[in-house]
């Protein structure tokens, strides 16, 4: 089995997060996918420390313009308001 590659990463709007429960259960359904990770890294942006989440899903991944649409709603419904950023491989 292939190791899974980062698709997405985002942030997240001032005082927002999602546990990574959550957000796996959001990213499989955009995904259509059981097989997927999650992951959540600090970085110092604009002075100021930010989660950065990552998406790791199958390199061989469906439709992206579909999960990326998909992943966009799914964000919304949940009421967060991210800053969505695709991984060109």
């Amino acid at each position: 089995m292939q190791e899974n590659v980062e698709w997405f990463y985002f942030t997240l709007g001032n005082g927002q997060s999602i546990g990574p429960l959550q957000l796996r259960r959001i990213w499989m359904e955009a995904c259509s996918s059981t097989n997927v990770s999650v992951h959540r890294t600090h970085r110092l942006l604009l002075g100021k420390q930010t989660a950065i989440y990552s998406l790791r899903a199958s390199p061989r991944l469906g439709d992206l313009r579909i999960v990326e649409s998909r992943l966009r709603r799914l964000l919304d419904d949940s009421r967060l308001s991210s800053v969505l950023t695709f991984v060109s491989h």
